[in-house]
């Protein structure tokens, strides 16, 4: 069914820009970032002792036509160790190694859809014997998209294009951790590029639309509960200019590292089991 519109409601759409309605940041919202770091923080590349592959989906408002939904691909790993005195023996905590990474993803909201991918390089060392510092960038492609055809005017003289815009975009961080504890920063949509969407007749331009830098900040502890149970307790902020601080607070419980369970509230936004 196509979503009847007027025109006035149409350039608020567009010059909301990537923004959904009601959604203070721009990019899509992960809601299980707890277990995938890594769609936050480009720093998180190989800090596990394996090849991370995960896969994710997530979706708003089941059964509502246009509903928000987004779609991600990861894959990260370090890539060895790396001797930064090479003259001389070096025990394994003091060394420094490569990782790299990759991310794909997909994010829709009804006829407006974002698309992105990127590859990623860390470099992650020895702070003291339990304590590393990874620090982390990565470089990719958005493409913005708007379906013209899922879109029908009061006035059925007024058609939209199908149009697509793709720019470049960044993302910085760092991350501090060790077996028991973790702390990162990173920074999104450094570039700030600018989107500008034209709609016919007239080829009125809506916008510009720039994309605005996000800010993550996230923390966790894992506390031991019992020789198999643990509780991991963690917290986001995240914040982008103009929009208020949003906070994520969340808890899982693991068992042996193999099962877990849990749970994570935003505030004034949602609930999430897990």
């Amino acid at each position: 069914m196509k979503k009847h519109l007027s025109g006035f409601l149409f350039s608020l759409l567009l010059a909301a820009g990537v923004a959904r309605p009601g959604q203070a940041q721009q990019l899509a919202q992960y809601s299980q970032y707890m277990n995938n770091n890594y769609v936050l923080n480009p720093a998180v590349a190989g800090t596990e002792d394996y090849i991370d592959v995960k896969f994710s989906y997530r979706t708003q408002w089941t059964g509502l036509e246009g509903a928000p939904k987004t779609y991600y691909a990861s894959v990260n790993s370090s890539l060895g160790k790396l001797r930064t005195q090479p003259k001389r023996r070096m025990h394994d905590w003091e060394k420094g190694y490569h990782a790299l990474g990759a991310i794909v993803y997909r994010d829709e909201t009804g006829p407006i859809s974002r698309t992105g991918l990127y590859g990623s390089y860390t470099y992650n060392l020895a702070l003291t014997r339990t304590l590393r510092l990874a620090l982390g960038a990565s470089l990719g492609m958005q493409q913005f998209s708007l379906d013209g055809s899922q879109l029908q005017f009061h006035n059925t003289s007024t058609l939209v294009a199908n149009q697509a815009s793709r720019v470049p975009d960044a993302t910085v961080g760092v991350w501090l951790y060790n077996e028991n504890i973790y702390l990162g920063l990173s920074s999104a949509q450094l570039l700030g590029n600018q989107l500008d969407i034209a709609y016919d007749p007239g080829t009125q331009i809506v916008g510009p639309n720039k994309l605005e830098r996000h800010y993550f900040l996230t923390g966790g502890v894992r506390l031991p509960l019992t020789e198999d149970l643990s509780l991991v307790p963690s917290v986001l902020v995240k914040y982008m200019k103009p929009a208020p601080v949003s906070v994520d607070i969340n808890a899982k419980v693991k068992y042996r590292d193999i099962l877990w369970a849990g749970a994570s509230w935003r505030a004034t936004d949602a609930f999430v089991g897990m």
